[in-house]
């Protein structure tokens, strides 16, 4: 029995890497010029399903994830209250409040941009929505990140009232037709891609 279930995690494993490899490769070949007007879709699309004076936690893309740059100015403009990730020495993410004009840089072993100030940091739950940055997603609301787990700590847990949202933000291609799991991934009540919003059976 332990070794059917070490197999399984396994396979569950290479299956992932097969499928980060996959993924990196479709999202790089998207064109420049498809990748602005697609973080631009995207961010109307959030802008428009959102509350007013939303509390909402966005991440600082990299590479050649959907751009939050558009996003982030027009939650600033709306008047919406904005945080970014910081990741921790002991594999923790926390929330930092952020401006436009909030100073950034790359750091830690992954060199993700993060903001210079570790003041006021907060845990996930003083969130009304979290963006969550991925490789790829289901239509069964799950996802696939990068590997690193911060985001499945970090949204571990009970929540109240399903707060905070969980919404995955990506372009459309990043989708797959199903996802290996594991009992410790997360599951994303919604998507945004340049296409709209899309929200998931809760489970």
């Amino acid at each position: 029995m332990t070794a059917q279930v070490g197999d399984t995690l396994l396979d569950t494993a290479a299956r992932k890497s097969a499928l980060r490899r996959e993924l990196r490769q479709r999202r790089s070949r998207i064109a420049p010029a498809d990748r602005a007007s697609a973080a631009r879709h995207a961010a109307r699309h959030l802008l428009q399903a959102l509350p007013p004076r939303c509390r909402i936690a966005i991440y600082l893309s990299v590479h050649s994830e959907l751009s939050t740059e558009p996003l982030r100015s027009a939650l600033a403009r709306a008047g919406h209250r904005v945080a970014v990730p910081l990741t921790l020495r002991d594999w923790r993410m926390r929330f930092v409040p952020i401006t436009t004009h909030s100073p950034v840089r790359c750091r830690g072993s992954l060199r993700l941009p993060e903001p210079v100030t570790r003041r006021h940091l907060r845990g996930a739950k003083a969130f009304d929505v979290i963006l969550v940055p991925l490789l790829g997603f289901d239509a069964a609301g799950g996802r696939l990140g990068n590997g690193g787990g911060y985001y499945d700590r970090a949204l571990a847990g009970p929540r109240i009232g399903h707060r905070p949202q969980r919404i995955g933000y990506a372009y459309a291609a990043q989708q797959v037709d199903e996802l290996p799991t594991e009992r410790f991934d997360i599951r994303l009540d919604a998507v945004v891609t340049e296409h709209g919003l899309r929200r998931f059976p809760k489970s």
